[in-house]
């Protein structure tokens, strides 16, 4: 059985299906154009597909649920055509190929497992070809329209402690200047003071010395060591600053209306995310977009990768050459890359790569790279891991609202006519 999730109906196009047999019938008519009985047959199986051991109902009659999903992406796609937004058949068989290697399957065995299903391939590329139209359209309406600020995620966080607690504990000792019953001149004093001594800290000095010479918080004869505690345990302001150490360094100076303190952390426990990060660079090029094809494309690669070998500037090839927006102003840098941020074809060449070594041409679903690796290092990244699902949520919930404005107002211009036959539905 196929593993492949159908994310959007196995829909035809707008006119194929016009009279595909003399059973066929027109069920609904959208803003002019059918949709077909036979679609919604397809698409029904598709729906039993998915509820496997789950009760199938009968095909006989029209399930609603399953009619207005075909009408609203039927809806999206005429959305997509009016804006220019099309699908290629490279697009196209890029999609079929993934599918056919994620279920371990030849594009001829793919083939004959959806025909075993009723679905021909031309049948299941149209479906494929509309359910991208309709990625791309709600992409430009709606995802590229959405931000997530910082503050947001902030907010999300504090309003969610419980969802994104981690059971962490860290080793740590603390030093405590006291403002109590001090002046504002005093306490600016202890300030300069306190970040004075961060910086010989940082130089060197011993952190049980100056806590015996100055702390004014507790076990000062244990160098102000407080052991393991967990996060529950700790100040917010202390388990902020926490996060953001490593083992073996010190905290910014932090102020409580107790005083100011500096933490220093032994080392962290718990349900720690440590991974190795990769710092890379590379250059694109896009055959669609030169209209290219890719034997062209890898040959233009094959030849910038020999300027580089005979010493030419990767940034400088990169800002002339590579087509992608976002990195070939910097000269082609990406950044640190964590495992799974990138295409698996890229992760797996770059992770085979020595440091400084620009791989040959390879292919990814956005088009063929360079690839560079400048450095590795190894990164907790649990907060960070932390803070990108609270973002991913904040960014759900105001895509969500914003597809609801915009597609409700699509709705809203569209014309539906349901046929007599199924109108009590």
């Amino acid at each position: 059985m196929i593993r492949v999730l159908f994310v959007v109906a196995i829909c035809l196009s707008f006119t194929v299906h016009a009279a595909t047999t003399g059973l066929d019938k027109v069920i609904v008519v959208v803003n002019d154009e059918p949709i077909m009985l036979s679609e919604y047959r397809i698409r029904h199986q598709r729906e039993q597909l998915r509820a496997s051991e789950k009760v199938r109902s009968d095909l006989s009659g029209i399930n609603p649920d399953i009619l207005e999903a075909l009408i609203d992406e039927r809806l999206q796609a005429q959305a997509a055509f009016a804006q220019g937004i099309t699908v290629s058949e490279q697009e196209v068989d890029q999609i079929l190929s993934t599918m056919a290697a994620q279920n371990q399957l030849s594009l001829q065995q793919l083939f004959e497992e959806l025909d075993g299903l009723g679905i021909s391939p031309a049948e299941f590329r149209y479906s494929l070809a509309e359910q991208q139209l309709v990625r791309k359209v709600v992409d430009i309406a709606v995802n590229s329209r959405v931000t997530v600020s910082e503050q947001e995620v902030d907010y999300h966080l504090q309003a969610h402690k419980d969802i994104y607690a981690r059971n962490e504990a860290y080793e740590i000792s603390h030093l405590l200047m006291s403002v109590a019953d001090k002046s504002e001149t005093e306490v600016k004093e202890i300030e300069n003071t306190i970040k004075e001594i961060r910086r010989s800290l940082i130089s060197g000095q011993s952190f049980e010395e100056v806590v015996k010479n100055y702390s004014d918080g507790e076990n000062i004869e244990e160098g102000g060591y407080l052991g393991w505690l967990r996060e529950g345990q700790l100040p917010e302001l202390f388990v902020d600053a926490l996060r953001k150490s490593s083992a073996g360094g010190y905290s910014d100076v932090l102020k409580s209306a107790n005083g100011f303190h500096i933490l220093k952390l032994h080392g962290k426990d718990g349900d720690l995310e440590i991974v190795t990060q990769q710092l890379l660079r590379h250059i694109l090029i896009q055959p669609l977009r030169r209209n290219l094809t890719d034997e062209e494309a890898i040959e233009e690669l094959t030849d910038i990768k020999q300027e580089l070998m005979q010493g030419a500037d990767f940034s400088r090839l990169a800002r002339l050459n590579s087509d992608d927006p976002t990195s070939a102003p910097e000269g082609g840098l990406l950044g640190w890359i964590n495992p799974g941020e990138i295409a698996p074809r890229i992760e797996q060449l770059s992770n085979t790569l020595e440091l400084n070594q620009v791989s040959d041409p390879v292919r990814s679903r956005f088009g063929y790279h360079l690839i560079e690796v400048l450095d590795r290092r190894e990164k907790d990244i649990t907060h960070d891991l932390v803070r990108k699902d609270a973002e991913t949520e904040v960014f759900k919930r105001k895509a969500a609202e914003l597809y609801k404005i915009w597609f409700d107002r699509l709705r809203d211009g569209a014309h539906i006519e349901y046929i007599a036959e199924i109108a009590d539905r």
